[in-house]
């Protein structure tokens, strides 16, 4: 065999060693026919924090295993990625110890491909397998009004993981010939919110939150793949195999922020019962408050609130320069200085986050933060309010 032979026989068996044999959910309905107990995770952004398809497909599991012990976890924040999703999987999903994870990340990571959100997706895959409870793990993609959204990094790493896809766009496309499609009222006709020539609108009350029609066919797609489920031979507990791009997310945590060295104005707040911060904040409260975070790993962010008066922050890593910028990876890597506005702009407050940096060099690392002057029109403020620091990578 001559060596463009061989490199043609290499280059199929990777093909096809990459792509998993599709696993089932086997496991999952055992335990629910044996009416043991079973929690049902449901892990993204807004469209999953909606009484949506989320309400729906756990009311069809209790309906339809009425004495199993059924257990919900709501682990969705709107306008998040995979990327914030990576960082808190231990704290918001694992802790909770589910059996089976939905996760619904594709329409923030948004488009193109990239190797960033293929990272960061792989990084939630190998953290829930190497879990105590290793659950079952199904990625959903939705979709916008037109109709349109690539399917961009997460079925690399679905085929790659061998994880079962449900795809909610196709189903929208063929309830367009409907002959009971609803009308728009005159209301929904002069709201400017609303775009009626896109294809879609019917099934949405904005560009991609699903109205209560919409929610039931994402729920009827995801119940008809589920009783394709109920009698399917279990798959062993996984095993994940090398990762697809990196295994940086893997090690993804919360960092408290009490471990901030702090200088000036600062508030150090105790934590809310029932409020996503567990661990207590800070709060800067003018121009010039500053801190210095060490950390040990690859990756950092800053999971922190968008408020009405929010202010700007500078932060600079070791000694603030730039590795020469890969475009083809996506994400901030190599990035080691830049600016975060905290101001609401044009949305809500809300608790969200900024991903500072990935792809370091493995090792110790500081942090150093500073509050600006200057802020956003939108903003009645400086304050920064931080709940955690998000470090990654060994």
């Amino acid at each position: 065999m001559n060596v463009a032979m061989r490199t043609l026989v290499l280059l199929l068996l990777t093909a096809i060693t990459a792509t998993a044999e599709t696993r089932t959910l086997g496991r999952v309905f055992q335990k629910l026919k044996a009416d043991d107990e079973v929690a049902i995770a449901y892990f993204g952004g807004s469209i999953t924090a909606a009484p949506g398809y989320r309400v729906k497909t756990f009311k069809w599991f209790r309906d339809t295993f009425p004495n199993a012990k059924l257990r919900e976890i709501n682990a969705a924040i709107g306008g998040t990625g995979s990327d914030l999703g990576a960082f808190r999987c231990g704290h918001d999903v694992i802790e909770q110890k589910p059996d089976l994870v939905f996760i619904e990340f594709n329409i923030n990571d948004g488009s193109p491909t990239n190797e960033f959100r293929k990272a960061t997706m792989e990084g939630i895959v190998r953290q829930l397998w190497s879990s105590g409870t290793q659950p079952e793990l199904v990625f959903l993609y939705t979709t916008s009004r037109d109709l349109n959204c690539a399917r961009g990094s997460h079925p690399a790493v679905a085929k790659h993981y061998g994880i079962p896809e449900i795809d909610l766009q196709p189903p929208l496309i063929a309830a367009l010939n409907r002959p009971d499609l609803p009308k728009p009222t005159e209301e929904q006709l002069k709201n400017p919110k609303l775009n009626w020539k896109a294809k879609g609108q019917v099934f949405m009350r904005d560009t991609v939150h699903p109205n209560d029609f919409g929610h039931t066919i994402y729920t009827d797609t995801i119940v008809a793949y589920l009783k394709t489920q109920i009698n399917t031979k279990p798959s062993p507990p996984p095993t994940p195999p090398k990762p697809l791009v990196s295994d940086e997310f893997a090690s993804a945590r919360l960092v408290p922020p009490s471990a901030a060295k702090l200088s000036g104005d600062w508030e150090v707040l105790p934590a809310v019962p029932k409020r996503r911060y567990k661990d207590g904040t800070i709060n800067a409260r003018k121009p010039g408050d500053s801190l210095v975070f060490e950390f040990e790993g690859t990756a950092l962010g800053i999971f922190e609130n968008v408020q009405k008066d929010g202010g700007k922050h500078e932060w600079i890593v070791d000694d603030g320069k730039d590795a020469p910028a890969d475009t083809t990876y996506g994400g901030p890597k190599g990035r080691k200085h830049g600016v975060v506005d905290t101001a609401p702009g044009r949305y809500f407050p809300r608790e969200h986050y900024a991903m500072l940096t990935c792809g370091l060099i493995p090792g110790k690392h500081t942090l150093k933060l500073k509050v600006l002057e200057e802020r956003d029109k939108t903003s009645t403020g400086n304050r920064l309010l931080i709940g955690y620091f998000m470090v990654a990578g060994h």
